[in-house]
């Protein structure tokens, strides 16, 4: 259901997930700061911008105030308000600048950048459900070739390498199909 949620995710990740996205774009992700559950990611002013999000009394909100009355008993109550009160053009939120002088940033949270977006390549899957039958000790008695054997045998639930590779091969599809395109004109 909350797609917006990413879980364990660096600022630099999430920087990479927002980049050029659209003004409203954001994801919340799990804080790195031990003193904070979560951190709020958005794209505003075609900048991302970070903030942690609090946890008072068993409430949520972008600060911590004993009066403040905007406060949330769930993560997902907050958000829904958040991006409520973002359509009807009325800020809730706003990130005061760390630059003396300088206006605060409006929070604006229009458009949730969900996980379920990245669908993982039909390889990835098989292995996952290979994995979910067959114990990692049984894996090399499996009648395979030994290079899918080996694929097998790597940690599933997320490989850099494999998106990196993913992405590398995307690319290359795209660019020959552009030469394809323009050598048939």
């Amino acid at each position: 259901k909350c797609g917006w949620y990413w879980g364990p995710m660096n600022w630099e990740d999430a920087e990479m997930k927002l980049k050029g996205k659209p003004d409203g774009s954001f994801l919340v992700r799990d804080s790195s700061d031990p003193r904070y559950i979560l951190s709020l990611s958005f794209r505003s002013q075609e900048v991302t911008h970070h903030t942690r999000m609090e946890h008072y009394r068993g409430t949520f909100s972008l600060w911590c105030h004993p009066k403040f009355e905007d406060r949330c008993h769930s993560v997902v109550e907050f958000i829904e308000r958040a991006i409520m009160h973002s359509k009807n053009g009325k800020f809730l939120y706003f990130l005061r600048s760390r630059v003396p002088g300088l206006p605060p940033t409006p929070v604006q949270l229009l458009h949730p950048v969900s996980r379920f977006s990245n669908v993982k390549s039909l390889q990835h899957l098989c292995r996952f459900c290979i994995r979910q039958i067959v114990r990692i000790d049984h894996i090399q008695e499996l009648p395979l070739p030994r290079p899918l054997i080996s694929y097998l045998s790597k940690f599933y639930y997320y490989d850099p390498e494999e998106e990196m590779y993913l992405s590398v091969k995307h690319i290359r599809r795209v660019v020959q199909s552009e030469q394809e395109a323009e050598s048939q004109t």
